[in-house]
């Protein structure tokens, strides 16, 4: 059974930010950040306590080159299990990025020039996956009190992880820079990411962990909900008449 104690602590990863979920003798990562971050978090798991073997699961949230790039080594190096949705598989062995189109318009510029480095930014080393998921899976198989859930959007495969005491870590679904929008700049499906946003006002999470930025109160995600849902809802149904 797993036990409720666990500590969540937020790894600077370059642009993006990976978090450890850990207690004395064991833990889980969520993500990997980028190519090259291996040494930045077998560092961090020694500064903890915890030695390499002792990261038993890599959750990847979806697989872009700043979340997945050190999955690999990360794995040659601590023998941790990886695990992935099922419609991005394919996008891990390869080790392949695609960029997904932009929700508003900055977003759209940064996308079309990203688009003609793609080759060059987008790969990372390819890795094989241990465990898929299709919709759901339990934490509780790694001693841990969580629950990691599809909520497809920003790519196909985009999965969050909500923890017991309330704290979602969102990988790319939520994003919590200052000053800005929590709806995600880019979104391979746009009307998916909305009815993921929707499940996410459904679970109650207490805290929202984003990969890019600084945590973020649910209250302030309920706050951006519904003005999210009018103006990126016409959008996404402006695109399905297309």
């Amino acid at each position: 059974m797993a036990q409720d104690s666990y500590t969540i602590h937020r790894l600077g990863l370059s642009n993006v930010a990976a978090y450890l979920i850990f207690r004395p003798g064991e833990a889980i990562l969520v993500d990997s950040g980028n190519k090259g971050s291996e040494d930045t978090i077998l560092k961090l798991l020694k500064r903890l306590g915890l030695e390499p073997e002792m990261l038993k699961l890599l959750i990847l949230t979806h697989v872009h080159f700043d979340h997945a790039g050190s999955a690999q080594r990360l794995k040659e190096l601590s023998d941790c299990k990886i695990m992935v949705h099922q419609s991005e598989e394919a996008r891990l062995r390869e080790g392949k990025t695609p960029i997904p189109a932009g929700t508003r318009w900055k977003a759209k510029i940064l996308v079309w020039m990203g688009r003609i480095f793609a080759r060059r930014i987008g790969s990372f080393p390819g890795a094989e996956p241990d465990l898929v998921v299709t919709d759901s899976f339990d934490l509780e198989e790694f001693g841990f009190p969580g629950k990691v859930i599809h909520t497809p959007g920003h790519t196909r495969g985009s999965m969050v992880v909500l923890m017991s005491g309330g704290e979602l870590i969102g990988g790319d679904t939520i994003f919590g820079l200052e000053g800005k929008q929590h709806f995600p700049p880019f979104a391979e499906d746009l009307s998916a990411l909305l009815r993921s946003w929707e499940l996410i006002r459904d679970l109650q999470a207490k805290m929202l962990y984003p990969a890019h930025g600084r945590r973020f109160s649910f209250d302030s995600f309920l706050a951006e909900f519904e003005g999210a849902m009018l103006r990126y809802g016409k959008k996404a149904r402006k695109s399905e008449r297309k």
